[in-house]
């Protein structure tokens, strides 16, 4: 089976001189801080930076603090969340 990247190279050797400049102006268009390198953790700033102009999310004050961690509460049997799972297949 072939790869992304070979797929990718296949469809683009297809496209046809207009098709391809299309192409081309959408990807010089995406916003180049999406995408980052695999060992780097975007920090905070970055995903807020990222989710800001988007309208389907409210960003919260810059002073605003981390959700703090919770630790599940151990009882017995099976979680809700397995069971709400369950129920929908």
């Amino acid at each position: 089976m072939a790869t992304a990247k070979e797929s990718l190279r296949d469809k683009v050797d297809r496209l046809s001189e207009e098709e391809a400049s299309e192409v081309l102006e959408l990807i010089a268009a995406k916003e180049p801080g999406w995408a980052h390198s695999p060992g780097k953790k975007p920090t905070r700033e970055d995903i807020r930076a990222r989710l800001a102009g988007r309208p389907g999310f409210r960003v919260p004050p810059e002073d605003a603090r981390p959700f703090r961690r919770v630790r599940p509460i151990d009882c017995p049997g099976v979680p809700a969340s397995d069971l709400l799972i369950a129920d929908r297949r």
